[in-house]
């Protein structure tokens, strides 16, 4: 996990044509133009390079950048167990 961090802030860079400099813990994905497609692709990309499901309902959990890194870490933690 030590590389979770590098890993999660190119995938946000790259999705959300910003700078590193831009994605902040308390930024709303709303907030850099994505709307619901946008963010199923998202968390697409989020299952793909780090190999776990997100379900449906808890999509709509995932309001700020903060709030899918502490899912995605979370998620990575119960993987290991």
């Amino acid at each position: 996990m030590e590389n979770f961090k590098q890993k999660f802030n190119t995938i946000l860079t790259e999705k959300l044509n910003v700078n590193s400099e831009d994605i902040k813990r308390e930024a709303k994905f709303s907030d850099f133009g994505l709307n619901s497609l946008d963010m199923i692709e998202l968390i697409i990309d989020f299952e793909k390079y780090f190999n776990i499901e997100i379900p449906d309902n808890d999509i709509e959990k995932i309001i700020t950048i903060g709030d899918a890194e502490d899912y995605l870490k979370q998620g990575l933690i119960n993987k290991t167990k």
